[in-house]
């Protein structure tokens, strides 16, 4: 994580008696929060993230820690009070003033009503790849053109981009004329 925000972080940590876990790469999900009365709740998150990627999903599961304080079990998991907490939570972070401009824009924007996870806002991942020195030369589906032929790096099925619908790309396989909604930022290679 960003080292200018370890000390709240820590301070979190030990104030809600939590315990943080580092996962290995899980596909799906960048953390989880699961609950326990009287133990210390826990707080898994994925260890390839980038710095900034690895606070906001701990901030994201910390939501989730105070909204189960304040509510129990009686909300949904990325329901109106988790929002209202995670704005809460993200508000400490926003306060030390360590996201660069264009990464707090994008972020203010998401937290104006975030998503269940910030791979579900193409805007914020976009600049998010930008602080991720391992994905900077990497390219996205959301960086081709209408009608540029590519293949997924995880499929090699020959795709063309149609058009950017919000989140997803639809997309159309040139011989079966098959359409498809491909997520904007999954990495392709053009061919």
């Amino acid at each position: 994580m960003p080292e200018a925000a370890l000390n709240l972080c820590v301070e979190l940590i030990m104030q809600y008696r939590l315990h943080l876990h580092i996962e290995v790469e899980r596909k799906g999900r960048y953390g989880d929060y699961t609950p326990h009365s009287g133990q210390g709740s826990r707080i898994s998150i994925n260890h390839n993230l980038s710095p900034f990627e690895f606070l906001i999903t701990f901030i994201h599961e910390l939501a989730h820690h105070t909204a189960f304080l304040k509510y129990g079990n009686k909300h949904e998991p990325h329901g109106a009070e988790w929002k209202e907490e995670y704005k809460w939570c993200m508000r400490f972070f926003f306060d030390l003033d360590l996201f660069p401009y264009d990464l707090k824009s994008a972020l203010a924007k998401h937290m104006q009503n975030p998503k269940y996870t910030q791979a579900a806002d193409v805007k914020l991942l976009q600049v998010l790849r930008k602080y991720d020195e391992r994905k900077v030369d990497i390219l996205t589906l959301s960086q081709l053109p209408d009608g540029a032929l590519f293949k997924m790096k995880t499929h090699p099925m020959l795709l063309m981009r149609v058009k950017l619908l919000r989140t997803y790309v639809l997309c159309e396989n040139p011989e079966t004329k098959s359409r498809y909604k491909v997520h904007a930022m999954v990495e392709v290679l053009t061919v």
